[in-house]
């Protein structure tokens, strides 16, 4: 841990005075102590980048091999991961640079002397001005006698009073640590800096050496796209940051009031109510600490990489002023990783950040004494207004990713698979209708477990990144997820044979042929009735509405309708790109995609119902498509034909 900041009043000996930002620690902000360099050029106390790793690898499983750098978010790999998470820190290389510019700083007191004097006299007279032409500091005696009488045509700057003062130096000579020469080529081969004997011995074969004098003088012409490019990333991090903070005392503002309509319904119960009202607000505090802690946690990210992004500029700009090379060379380097850990940031945004209500549900009629529920309303949001951001999923295209076979040597049938769902980490889940099975795919598009049913399953549903329910029979059968095990968790009998179903606002709403119902604690409650069979369900997260196909090949007839969440029926598509419609799913934008299994085709409809397009055609392999998922840019899709029923297809939207 470091062990209190620089001395901002001394100056390094060699004039290195605005590289001092260098030797602060990103974790403690504190000078750096025992500074490690990990591969990604940022440098971070021993101790520190310790207890991050500890901390970090803790989170994960035990045979964890690998942590992220906390500025950057680069994925990192210790030097020997087979020893102690404690050791790993020490294994990453000194950073031989901030110790000596630590050393210097701590240990100079000296300022900026008359160089006249210095020569002629052998004196250290404190400098008052310096000559920008000559490149020559002076006292007010020698800028009198000496500079004024030869250097008429040119102003010194008085440095008291200057904020512009800024000497250059010489050029930084860095040594080769092998043959103590001045390093002044680089190789490309080996990203590695060498001096005149290590290029004529070790790099002897290699085609891309040059001097970094010229390497240094190539960035320079480019550099300006890249500084500017770094500018916006940097600005649209900081308006992220506002961004962060504005629906921060947004969520604060609905605690608020949500504890006002509490206590309003305290007062008239209040002896009565204590228990019930102890137990909401817990509630609500839990759910609001869970909101907040991931918001400043994305915040935190945001402000890290724009300090260092800040920091890396200033570097850049002074490595120049000051000819080091090597410097400027490494300083570009890290500014690419910043740069693409900033673009990786974004896209990360711009498909998981949504913005949190928190909002108290009251039920009390006069004869229920209840506080009600609280209620976590989630809202997809769009980063609009910052650079580099993905295309919007209306516009994308399908690209197929794999073709993955999911019949197993213990099924007695071709498979059927009639419900699939995709989560969030990439694990696939199918129902297997034909052989009662319920199938677990991982990443690698390996089946990684099966789960024998009581019946056969239709549609499938993801409740939360780890439970998910099938429609079997006639009930809900709900399921634990991990990476490589499904569990039957509970069996909810509906009392009908059940084939769609999704999940809204903590319940399940299920189809049972031509019509649709809500699935509460206290029983079913009918939603809606269709002029058709309703095979699949799903739910706009963004506004709650159901979607559902209807099973028919009469044009004009309706193929897709809809309903509000205060039960409001619409005729959203109908027969005719789309026949006999049978899958269906939304995406986080509310793009509506259907599978026609009587068209052959998947058909995107955008979230304001303006466009319709085909996706995949008959023509891309696809034959009587039953069921889809999407989540993120990932799209899966099942076949019935007879050739395709044993396998599911995986897209990406690109």
């Amino acid at each position: 841990m470091a062990e209190g900041g620089p001395n901002q009043e001394s100056v390094p000996k060699d004039g290195t005075q605005s590289d001092l930002h260098l030797l602060e620690c990103p974790i403690c902000l504190e000078q750096l102590h025992q500074p490690r360099c990990l591969p990604c050029h940022h440098s971070l106390c021993q101790e520190c980048l310790s207890s991050y790793i500890i901390s970090e690898v803790s989170l994960k499983r035990d045979t964890a091999t690998t942590f992220t750098c906390p500025v950057c978010r680069t994925l990192t790999y210790p030097v020997d991961k087979t020893k102690n998470k404690e050791k790993w820190a020490e294994q990453f290389p000194v950073n031989k640079v901030s110790t000596k510019l630590i050393r210097m700083s701590s240990d100079s007191t000296d300022g900026h002397y008359c160089m006249p004097c210095k020569k002629t006299k052998d004196k250290m007279v404190l400098a008052q001005f310096w000559c920008k032409t000559t490149q020559c500091l002076f006292c007010e005696s020698c800028k009198l006698n000496y500079h004024d009488i030869i250097h008429t045509n040119c102003d010194a700057i008085d440095i008291g009073t200057s904020t512009d003062f800024l000497p250059r130096t010489e050029t930084n000579s860095k040594r080769c640590d092998k043959h103590k020469k001045n390093i002044t080529y680089y190789c490309a081969d080996h990203n590695s800096f060498d001096c005149s004997k290590c290029v004529t011995t070790s790099n002897r074969n290699c085609k891309d050496v040059g001097i970094t004098e010229d390497l240094c003088e190539t960035l320079d012409k480019d550099s300006n796209l890249e500084e500017r490019k770094m500018k916006e990333a940097a600005d649209s991090l900081e308006s992220l940051v506002k961004g962060f903070h504005k629906y921060l005392q947004s969520i604060a503002d609905d605690k608020e009031s949500a504890l006002q309509s509490i206590d309003d319904i305290e007062e008239r119960f209040i002896q009565r109510m204590r228990e019930m009202k102890k137990e909401i607000t817990d509630d609500l505090i839990v759910k609001y600490k869970e909101e907040t802690e991931n918001l400043k946690t994305i915040c935190q990210k945001c402000k890290r990489l724009k300090i260092a992004m800040q920091n890396t500029m200033e570097s850049i700009a002074t490595a120049r002023q000051e000819n080091d090379h090597v410097g400027t060379i490494i300083l570009y380097q890290r500014g690419q990783t910043e740069l693409d850990a900033w673009k990786y940031l974004v896209k990360e945004l711009r498909l998981t950040w949504s913005t949190v209500s928190l909002k108290h549900e009251a039920e009390f009629d006069g004869t229920n004494l209840n506080f009600g529920k609280i209620i976590v309303q989630k809202q997809q949001r769009q980063l609009l207004d910052v650079p580099c951001i993905p295309k919007s999923l209306s516009k994308c295209e399908l690209q197929k990713v794999r073709k993955v076979k999911i019949k197993t040597e213990s099924d007695r049938s071709d498979c059927i698979a009639r419900g699939i769902v995709i989560a969030p980490d990439g694990i696939i889940v199918v129902g297997d209708y034909a052989n009662q099975k319920l199938k677990l795919i991982n990443t690698d598009g390996n089946i990684v477990d099966d789960l024998k049913v009581n019946g056969n399953p239709w549609d499938l549903c993801l409740v939360d990144n780890t439970t998910v329910a099938a429609s079997i029979g006639n009930g809900v059968h709900v399921m634990t997820v991990t990476p490589s095990k499904l569990t039957l968790s509970n069996v909810i009998n509906i009392g009908k044979p059940c084939y769609g179903i999704t999940y809204r606002n903590g319940e399940f709403v299920v189809s049972t042929g031509k019509k649709v119902y809500r699935v509460a604690k206290d029983g079913k409650t009918k939603i809606h009735k269709g002029p058709n069979n309703i095979f699949s369900l799903s739910l706009n997260h963004l506004n709650g509405t159901l979607f559902f196909p209807y099973y028919t090949d009469t044009l004009g007839s309706t193929a897709l309708g809809s309903l509000s969440t205060d039960n409001l029926h619409k005729d959203v598509l109908k027969v005719g790109v789309v026949r006999v419609a049978y899958g269906v799913d939304v995406d986080r934008e509310g793009n509506v995609y259907v599978c026609g299994y009587g068209s052959h085709n998947v058909v995107q409809m955008s979230g304001d119902r303006k466009n319709v397009r085909e996706l995949l055609t008959s023509a891309d392999g696809i034959n009587k498509p039953e069921a889809i998922s999407v989540c993120g840019d990932k799209v899966v899709v099942t076949n019935l034909s007879d050739t395709l029923c044993d396998y599911i297809h995986l897209y990406q939207l690109i």
